[in-house]
């Protein structure tokens, strides 16, 4: 009852209706300005014209759900590479998974995209009600076993935080605000840091192997190769440059792809073909930088596979790479931020 009547708030304050679901694409890049306006508030892009806001670009929402899904079945009728195909067949089973559950990507500054967009209309409102469906969400979320671990909910608290701060929040915004971040305070994460500790979290990491890597090998296959890569190999020195927050994953910084070179359709790969660029790079790599993604990779199933703690992954990544124990924590982090994404290297395991 207390969703349906948040979205009966939020809907009054549309500036626009929702589209039509019944709409088709004749390109690949209609089907992309139609993601890219969607996704908006998750990835900011030029690439979008803006008329004012609909209710499927509420992140998440139901509206949002279902223009997604009708955008991704359009897709599958167009002429697509072989790449897109495989990354659209991605997004489409993820479809499956609890995602949905949590609203704000705990990774992406949602709210702060928000209100920068609340400059230039009036949304404020609109915006106080995604608050609370977020914090509905995650009550939903409970009673399914899915709970945030404690590096999402601390990113989340730190996000919250940061967005109470502003002396320009309008009030409607901060009494929500505040609200919800008292809630996160009483909030209890569960135990496991990795997708397996959720439920149907193996499958959904399965899947993220699958699409990253390219094969469809069991977790277990993968470790046993991996480790076997990086037997006998030497501590080497971290090789990369970090940004000082995690909007753009480790493997996107690897490459440093600008924003304007939007050809792929996935925000959370800032619409880049992320695994692509890692097929075609991993012949190149430096003995440092090979041992880097073996170990990322290492970790990655340690986290979502064998339920690591942050503590035991932090550990292998300092056993593995010469590095700073802050360093180590930004890597680990990442790592449940963009779990499988260290697999778009997996031309580096030759064992499988």
């Amino acid at each position: 009852m207390l969703k349906n009547l948040i979205w009966v708030c939020l809907s009054a304050f549309f500036l626009s209706a929702c589209s039509d679901g019944n709409k088709q694409y004749q390109s690949k890049e209609q089907a992309e300005q139609a993601l890219y306006s969607l996704n908006q508030f998750l990835r900011p892009t030029s690439n979008v014209i803006s008329t004012g806001i609909s209710e499927s670009q509420w992140p998440f929402s139901d509206a949002y759900l279902k223009e997604r899904h009708t955008i991704y079945q359009a897709m599958q009728s167009l002429e697509l590479s072989a790449s897109d195909k495989q990354l659209l067949d991605y997004l489409v089973i993820a479809e499956r998974f609890p995602q949905r559950y949590f609203s704000w990507p705990v990774y992406i500054p949602v709210l702060e995209n928000m209100l920068e967009y609340n400059q230039h209309q009036d949304i404020a409102a609109g915006i106080a009600s995604w608050i609370s469906f977020t914090q509905q969400q995650l009550v939903a979320a409970k009673e399914s076993k899915l709970r945030l671990n404690s590096i999402e909910l601390d990113a989340l608290q730190t996000q919250v935080s940061k967005s109470l701060s502003r002396k320009d929040l309008p009030v409607v915004i901060k009494h929500t605000l505040t609200d919800f971040n008292a809630f996160l305070a009483s909030y209890t994460p569960r135990g496991s840091a990795g997708l397996h500790g959720l439920s149907n979290g193996g499958p959904w990491y399965q899947s993220k192997l699958n699409y990253f890597s390219g094969a469809t090998q069991a977790p277990i296959n993968w470790l046993v190769a991996v480790q076997s890569q990086l037997k006998g190999s030497k501590q080497q020195a971290y090789p990369l440059n970090l940004a000082t927050d995690h909007q753009h994953s480790v493997l996107e910084q690897r490459f440093s792809l600008s924003k304007s070179q939007t050809t792929g359709f996935d925000w959370a790969q800032n619409y880049q073909n992320l695994r692509d660029s890692a097929q075609q790079a991993a012949t190149g790599l430096s003995d440092a930088e090979r041992v880097f993604w073996l170990a990322m990779m290492e970790t990655d199933l340690g986290i979502h596979y064998h339920a690591w703690t942050v503590q035991q992954a932090k550990v292998n990544l300092l056993k593995r790479l010469k590095m700073t124990p802050q360093q180590a924590d930004y890597l680990v982090a990442d790592i449940i931020f963009y779990p499988a994404y260290s697999f778009s290297f997996a031309a580096l395991v030759t064992a499988l």
